[in-house]
């Protein structure tokens, strides 16, 4: 499902100096920046940089990714959790930073509440072509496998971040709100706490009978292997939460939610819904992502107090 976006020009007033570092986001590497080993070094904190992500589980064809490290980044012996971003279609994985402004969300947040900031990822999900995958493994690529294996394995080896996913989150807009909720139910100990905004109750392209013909070959157990609503009818998550929202103007995605929100609560996750003034667009998710802060950083253990 495509998105409309709304370009804004304003720069995130928390892309701040860290470490002796005075690298502003606009100023970030322009080409992937090569990591061995956990050469932390050569990203700076307080910005945002470009780093390739090798697919070598998946083998999906993913154009570059995102990555921010807070201010403070590397200093004490507390380390940050890990916050992933998802972005629509068509999209770009700068779209959270430079239309969502989701650092700045973040760092007036933290200030206000003398939190602290996750690590920031926002990798691909729809690939070269930058089209809808569905966010599975599929004969058009292993999306799935790319986010769950491949994303997770290259932020634990070369960034200093908390190893226990218990504090990880998983964020999407559109087709990325989808993909969030797809992440969740089928790899809750991965991605225990997610924010689905705008996303569809399931994956489709326009009708689940058209995802299944156009993606699987008509093959639908394969496609019901990986659809969330499928899994959620035998499936208990407990331990799971998350965040369902959508524009009081955003048809179809605003009628569907009930359906994904039924289906989470039936399998025992944690879930609020909300529905907020706007469309299908950055304005309302940018509203949607403030208002779902509290429970975020409560989640991913960001609030004052936590280690």
């Amino acid at each position: 499902m495509r998105v409309k976006t709304k370009v804004r020009f304003a720069v995130p007033a928390a892309v701040l100096l860290a470490a002796g570092c005075a690298t502003a986001q606009s100023s970030a590497p322009a080409v992937p920046v090569p990591l061995t080993g956990t050469q932390q070094a050569s990203l700076a904190a307080g910005a945002v940089s470009t780093v390739r992500i090798p697919a070598a589980s998946s083998a999906f064809r993913a154009r570059d990714a995102k990555v921010y490290l807070p201010p403070g980044y590397g200093a004490g012996s507390a380390k940050p959790p890990v916050l992933v971003l998802l972005s629509g279609v068509p999209g770009d994985v700068s779209d959270w930073f430079d239309e969502g402004e989701v650092v700045q969300a973040l760092d007036e947040y933290a200030t206000e509440h003398n939190g602290r900031m996750p690590v920031i990822i926002a990798p691909d999900d729809t690939g070269v072509d930058d089209e809808d995958l569905l966010c599975m493994d599929s004969p058009l690529g292993n999306v799935d496998t790319y986010l769950s294996q491949d994303v997770p394995a290259w932020v634990n080896a070369h960034l200093r971040v908390d190893g226990n996913t218990r504090s990880w989150a998983v964020a999407g807009v559109s087709y990325g709100g989808t993909c969030a909720f797809e992440l969740a139910v089928r790899h809750p100990k991965l991605y225990p706490t997610f924010l689905d905004f705008s996303g569809e109750d399931r994956p489709m392209r326009e009708t689940r009978e058209a995802a299944i013909d156009e993606v699987f070959g008509g093959d639908e157990a394969a496609y019901d292997r990986q659809d969330p609503l499928k899994i959620l009818e035998t499936k208990k998550l407990p331990e799971s939460a998350g965040v369902f929202a959508a524009g009081d103007d955003d048809e179809p995605f605003t009628s569907q939610m009930p359906n994904a929100v039924e289906a989470a609560e039936g399998a025992g996750m944690q879930v609020k819904s909300m529905v907020v003034p706007g469309g299908h667009d950055w304005d309302t998710w940018s509203t949607a992502f403030r208002d779902s802060l509290p429970f975020l950083n409560e989640r991913m253990g960001l609030e004052a107090g936590h280690p």
